[in-house]
């Protein structure tokens, strides 16, 4: 059995696709907890209030749009990428190439499109004369926070020093003005939020889960701050199509409760498992999540490389046989299969018409 089959243990074979080109119905559902564990700024034009929406019901809410998440998962799985060679373009021997021109939201052409990462999340390729784009297999969903805005966020002040370590400017001798305020998210905060794939295949599943649980910074000044939010998988829900529940209506049916639960993360967690039973029922959900979990931490454990590495060239060879499917990029074995290569004329036997007529009158293949 090879190492990707374990995963068939959780989740049904029939769930995944083995051609990336297969556009069937069948949706898998991801529900996270995600938790600060240190301050997070989370903030848009003001540089110094934090994303809120104001509810129907008068609350405001923590609004984390789906970018600011995904981002950072999508900039991990580029990284892990780079770490097994799959970026850059392929040349006429199958090596990549140029991978280290490969950055974040920086591709010089559709043949850079070429790597798991990119039809996992999707990508676009800007460069003039070349421009090409792949659309997300991942789903984001937007993040709210349980509790009111006022309840989980602080404001600091924060000065600029001078090299003295002080406020005063040393060629004036007086106090300099430069202050500024920062909203943060408070520690023990959570955030219920969802991800729904479809026509996946194992390998890139394999890829999302590692890109989201081992990621473990977000919003601004991640620079400075250090990690600041852990992801709790705490269900998967499977149907032929995605059911109507987000992280909005979670937020909006934990406040509703008559008795409105401790939030904690068991708490938090028991509520959203109920509700994806409630929406998905009992035997469409994913047994063992643990221990789905446990296998995923096992694999990049540094014991496992070799697997790893297996696991993820099947992903960029499933990757480049779909890019080629599609005609993003060109398939150099059907082009040299069109056009084979001419003998000495001198000895060639008579050609009939339609053999003779290959290079001028037969379009490409490509």
């Amino acid at each position: 059995m090879s190492t990707i089959e374990k995963l068939f243990e959780f989740i049904n074979k029939s769930n995944f696709v083995e051609n990336l080109r297969e556009n069937k119905i069948g949706q898998i559902k991801l529900a996270f907890v995600r938790e600060t564990t240190n301050p997070l700024i989370i903030r848009s034009n003001d540089p110094e209030a934090t994303i809120t929406m104001v509810t129907i019901d008068g609350r405001e809410l923590v609004e984390i749009p789906p970018r600011k998440l995904k981002s950072k998962e999508k900039l991990l799985g580029l990284m892990i990428c780079r770490q097994f060679g799959l970026l850059g373009k392929l040349d006429g021997d199958g090596k990549r190439i140029n991978g280290e021109s490969v950055r974040y939201n920086s591709f010089e052409g559709a043949e850079y499109l070429n790597n798991p990462n990119s039809v996992l999340f999707g990508d676009t390729s800007t460069k003039a004369g070349d421009t090409a784009g792949l659309v997300s297999r991942a789903i984001y969903d937007w993040a709210y926070s349980l509790r009111d805005v006022k309840d989980i966020t602080e404001k600091l002040q924060h000065n600029a020093l001078s090299e003295s370590g002080t406020m005063i400017n040393e060629k004036t001798g007086e106090m300099r003005q430069s202050l500024f305020s920062t909203e943060y998210v408070l520690p023990n905060t959570f955030f219920v939020h969802f991800i729904t794939v479809d026509n996946i295949s194992p390998e890139l599943f394999l890829h999302l889960l590692s890109s989201v649980l081992n990621q473990q910074r977000y919003g601004a000044q991640t620079t400075t701050n250090a990690n600041n939010m852990v992801n709790h998988l705490v269900a998967i829900g499977i149907a032929p199509f995605e059911k109507p529940i987000t992280s909005y209506t979670v937020s909006k049916k934990w406040y509703g409760q008559k008795i409105v639960s401790e939030v904690n993360q068991k708490n938090v967690v028991d509520f959203v498992i109920r509700e994806m039973e409630l929406h998905y029922k009992k035997e469409n959900l994913v047994n063992d999540i643990e221990k789905l979990i446990a296998w995923i931490n096992e694999l990049w454990d540094g014991k496992h490389e070799g697997e790893l590495k297996e696991i993820y060239e099947k992903a960029a060879k499933d990757s480049d046989a779909y890019l080629k499917s599609i005609k993003m990029i060109k398939d150099e074995n059907k082009k040299a299969q069109a056009k084979p290569k001419r003998g000495n004329k001198a000895t060639e036997e008579p050609q009939q018409q339609t053999e003779e007529a290959d290079d001028e009158d037969v379009p490409d293949l490509d």
